[in-house]
């Protein structure tokens, strides 16, 4: 199945300050975002931007809600009977830190290709 790509502006209504939606239609990951602490931009900072978050995202294809949990348990208790293999495959993850560069070029590529149409737009316009 290809991934849908969709802008945020489209599924966020004014006033609506909640998204949820299924990744994964397998493993049926249900995420929800939150909007909060909505405020006029600055005009010298690029957007978007990463600002902070909570939790590592989950790895993939470890089965969906129940086998993360089942993986957390395996990697914290050594006398778990899969705690050697989980802590294995999953090679030093830990669920509380986030890895904060890539979201952050991620973010900042996505605000320098807006603020390059931005500025080609700009140019456009007709004095």
């Amino acid at each position: 199945m290809d991934a849908i790509k969709v802008r945020l502006r489209d599924v966020l209504a004014p006033r609506r300050t909640r998204i949820d939606y299924l990744y994964d239609m397998g493993d049926s990951w249900e995420h929800r975002l939150t909007i909060t602490n909505i405020r006029q931009g600055n005009s010298d900072t690029s957007y978007p931007r990463y600002v902070a978050g909570e939790w590592a995202a989950p790895p993939e294809d470890c089965g969906g809600i129940p086998g993360f949990y089942h993986a957390l348990e395996a990697m914290a208790d050594p006398d778990h009977p899969d705690h050697a293999e989980i802590t294995e495959w999953l090679d030093g993850y830990d669920p509380k830190e986030i890895e904060e560069l890539p979201l952050k070029i991620a973010l900042g590529r996505l605000a320098n290709r807006r603020n390059a149409a931005r500025k080609r737009l700009t140019k456009a316009e007709p004095s």
